[in-house]
């Protein structure tokens, strides 16, 4: 997309459209754990948002790089692990869309049921509309701006609208505030992940903002901190409306019991109301997937035929419409096979492992670079980070051993994570190189990696050197010698370490 000059405001707005749906629809099925303990689950993966949020706000403002988690996770974690993290965000974001698109065929047929055979093409129409906006740049956040008030306005008048119908007893019920335990905890918490997914997605706005050092950070941690406000007024408003626990754990738009009191008219009919916000959800991540298939096809991870763009607005079409395709055709896999909460844990296991090497990255930028401008500083700083990595580390143990799925999701993840990994030794790998933007923006953090991977290669020659000398087996400590410099180089094609060693002679004393 062609960069544009947009306000902190309009950053808001599209964190608003790409996350607020989550707090609308399928985030009360975690009540089944009980109001005290997934409570407790919504209190810590939404201070967890907010620590990614708030280290990721100042690695934007430091390097605003467009590709999301691969960017850093090649610097910091190797070409491959990079490569497997920018495969996993993008994924989350589709399979992201596809839950959504499919709950919005949902919401639709619910009202008008003659739509039930015909649900895919409420899918391809919600597809055409949501690339169709993308391709012009004014009407994206013109329409932007539109979806954002018209959600959280819906919601507001349902966090205000429900008050007079309180009944604060409801909260207090002791047999539903803790339900099955320490496991129905772990079993429920990735679904408090539904009022916050998607905030992090913010930094793939990067290559279309005229100035998104300043811009994006601000937009960010405001849209962040209007999340947290209207998540934890919708959890309070949800459970003490009547009729309270346990219907609301079970219906498909929990916001459904204000609305029907406010306006005296049908459950289906209220329904439509969720549909803005479910809509903007899915066209939201849209745009952060086709941001990363472009940013990744001209890194050459991916063919190169994904980074081309509109000629005149600048769009990724190609990664648009490929991410499109794939999602859509997922729409069909989910619902024939009603795979609708294990897709959402698989998207979950994608996304929390790409939050994980945020993270790490952010914590390799503060430790390695403190003298970088920047021009917001995380109040949460390192130990923030850590905290977050607590949590999505503790969200990946329940995904894995907690849903009484079978491992089905599981399963998916690795048979994923697999082919990819086949892609990379087949392909990726012997093709990758730097794009324009990775030697602009990300350089320096490749400099140093080289740099640190060099004295490591040097400190364990000259241990093997010693052990020859002292020993007399110089035939095998050369032998050790080489092999322990092919383990260090991260397994990196030949392509780019000559592009590396190029770069670094070229513009080593500029990066200095």
């Amino acid at each position: 997309m062609t960069q544009v000059n947009v306000s902190s405001f309009d950053i808001w707005a599209v964190g608003i459209c790409v996350v607020i749906g989550g707090q609308y629809f399928s985030w009360n099925l975690g009540l089944a754990a009980g109001t005290l303990s997934y409570g407790v689950a919504v209190g810590l993966m939404g201070s967890a948002y907010l620590c990614l949020s708030l280290s990721m706000a100042e690695v934007t403002s430091m390097v605003p790089f467009a590709g999301g988690a691969y960017g850093l996770g090649r610097c910091t974690l190797g070409y491959y692990v990079g490569f497997i993290l920018g495969c996993c965000e993008f994924l989350e974001y589709i399979i992201y869309v596809s839950v959504s698109v499919v709950t919005l065929g949902d919401m639709l047929t619910a009202q008008w049921t003659g739509l039930h055979d015909a649900v895919w093409v409420v899918w391809f129409l919600s597809y055409v509309v949501g690339c169709a906006v993308f391709v012009h740049s004014k009407v994206f956040w013109m329409w932007t701006r539109l979806l954002a008030v018209v959600s959280i306005g819906l919601l507001l008048l349902y966090c205000v609208g429900s008050m007079p119908y309180l009944d604060v007893t409801l909260i207090t019920q002791s047999e539903f505030a803790i339900i099955g335990g320490g496991y129905g905890f772990m079993q429920a918490s990735p679904q408090a992940a539904w009022l916050f997914v998607g905030i992090e997605s913010l930094n793939t706005l990067s290559g279309g903002v005229a100035h998104p050092k300043a811009t994006i950070p601000k937009g960010q941690v405001a849209c962040m901190l209007t999340l947290l406000i209207t998540a934890t007024w919708v959890f309070v408003v949800s459970i003490a409306l009547p009729p309270g626990m346990p219907s609301v754990s079970t219906v498909l738009v929990p916001l459904n019991y204000g609305y029907t009191k406010m306006f005296g008219i049908s459950d289906d009919a209220t329904t439509m109301l969720a549909v803005p916000a479910t809509f903007a959800t899915a066209q939201g991540f849209m745009l952060s997937y086709a941001n990363i298939l472009d940013a990744m096809a001209n890194s050459k991870l991916l063919p190169p035929f994904l980074a081309h763009r509109h000629p005149v607005h600048g769009t990724p079409v190609n990664a648009l419409l490929v991410g499109s395709a794939l999602s859509f055709g997922l729409c069909f896999v989910i619902q024939t096979c009603s795979l609708g909460v294990i897709m959402f844990n698989v998207c979950m296991l994608f996304g929390f492992m790409a939050y994980m090497a945020q993270c790490v990255g952010y914590i390799f930028l503060k430790r390695r670079h403190k003298s970088m401008e920047r021009l917001f500083h995380s109040p949460a700083g390192i130990g923030g980070a850590v905290f977050a990595m607590c949590v999505w580390s503790l969200n990946i143990v329940s995904i894995v051993g907690f849903q009484q799925d079978d491992q089905v999701g599981v399963g998916i993840a690795f048979g994923v994570v697999a082919l990819c990994s086949v892609y990379y030794q087949g392909y990726a790998k012997y093709h990758q190189s730097y794009s324009d933007e990775e030697q602009k923006l990300m350089f320096f953090a490749h400099v140093a990696k080289h740099n640190q991977s060099k004295r490591f290669r040097i400190m364990h020659m000259n241990r093997s050197k010693r052990y020859s000398t002292t020993s007399g087996y110089s035939g095998t400590s050369r032998t050790i010698a080489v092999k322990q410099q092919r383990r260090t180089s991260g397994g990196a094609s030949t392509a780019i370490e000559a592009e590396s060693s190029k770069a670094l002679e070229a513009t080593g004393s500029d990066q200095k």
